[in-house]
């Protein structure tokens, strides 16, 4: 009698405990899950951050939270940590009443590409394990992957070609609003130039002497079809040697920037999250400019949305840019379309990118 007795009164123990965590749930219970840098170029590593955090007098027994990752994100320690195929994240807590818990994983970035985290699923069970209540969040958590660049001397054709070019036409554009210096009056010399103030000083006609601006662009083409014959999607090598194009690319217009020139870059392609439209941002100067091209870099889709020689047709570019071309072949349509480009006065230069390249 006595043991009928203990099991119903256990009965009713675990009847009721799983009533009041089934009802109490996710109520709470607040998950924040970001990474310690937003960009980052491949190869790198870097930190996500987990913190969960039980805002109730409740307990939470036991905790499971689910995230799907991207393979290309590689975790360091596997300590509580479960990856299912390299694509589920998943973690396990206890938290105490008005308990909080941060973790740190280490990750290391394998490849470029814009990989967003967008939910999460969270599962909460009773004490004994009876009964389960789960719910999908949002979450806003998202990484930018550049390129790893090349080096100045993998490229192949240096960016200083065309700082040559940007130095010449100083020699022809003076900036009216620069000047590096003063020198004696000239004949010919316009008197808004006069420095009256030095030629008080000197006793004789002083005028500014002009500084020069270089007034060249590039503006950096990428085709995302690796060969002529290249009809469906891209192969595992097709996908390297435009991978290859994409950091020869993006190291040629850093370089570039980093020597003073302004720099656009366009591609077939389609750029994340804009999958449908090519992608083409016009030439500015300057560290933000980087920065944007090394994320259209990133985000950008191998996937054909035009014909190259098509796209290069119906692109319309500053009369005075240079234009290279990245491409892993070379045909006719796209020959006709780099003649077309120097009758316009642009230069344009192609530079192949092969499975040989894609190899090294």
């Amino acid at each position: 009698m006595n043991v009928f007795w203990l099991l119903l009164v256990a009965g009713l123990l675990a009847f009721g405990q799983m009533l009041l965590f089934k009802r109490a749930g996710l109520r709470g219970v607040a998950v924040d899950r970001r990474f310690t840098k937003a960009r980052v170029f491949a190869g790198e590593s870097l930190e996500m951050i987990e913190t969960i955090e039980n805002r109730r007098i409740l307990p939470v027994p036991w905790l499971r939270i689910e995230t799907r990752m991207p393979t290309e994100l590689l975790f360091g320690r596997q300590e509580n940590l479960e990856i299912g195929g390299q694509r589920y994240h998943r973690s396990v807590f206890f938290l105490g009443a008005w308990q909080r818990v941060r973790r740190t994983h280490q990750v290391r970035a394998m490849h470029r590409g814009y990989y967003a985290l967008s939910s999460y699923a969270m599962t909460v069970g009773d004490l004994l394990g009876v009964s389960q209540s789960s719910v999908e969040r949002p979450m806003n958590c998202a990484l930018v992957v550049y390129p790893r660049l090349l080096s100045r001397e993998e490229i192949g054709l240096p960016a200083t070609r065309w700082q040559g070019e940007a130095i010449v036409r100083r020699f022809i554009n003076p900036d009216l609003f620069l000047y590096s210096g003063i020198r004696d009056y000239r004949p010919g010399d316009l008197p808004r130039d006069i420095h009256w103030r030095a030629s008080a000083r000197t006793g004789r006609l002083e005028v500014k002497q002009h500084d020069f601006t270089a007034a060249s662009r590039l503006v950096v083409l990428l085709n995302v079809v690796a060969r002529e014959t290249q009809w469906d999607e891209a192969d595992e090598a097709d996908r390297a040697v435009v991978e290859q194009g994409i950091r020869l690319a993006a190291s040629l217009m850093c370089y570039a920037i980093q020597d003073g020139l302004e720099v656009g870059f366009g591609s077939n392609g389609c750029a994340k999250p804009a999958e449908g439209e090519t992608v083409y941002l016009a030439p500015a100067a300057g560290l933000q400019q980087s920065e944007i091209l090394l994320e259209a870099c990133a985000r950008l889709v191998i996937r054909r949305v035009l014909p190259f020689h098509v796209f290069l047709e119906r692109l319309v570019l500053p009369a005075d840019a240079d234009v290279v071309i990245v491409s892993g072949y070379e045909n006719d349509l796209l020959r006709q379309q780099v003649e077309r480009l120097r009758a316009r006065g642009n230069s344009a230069t192609v530079l192949p990118v092969g499975k040989e390249a894609a190899a090294g």
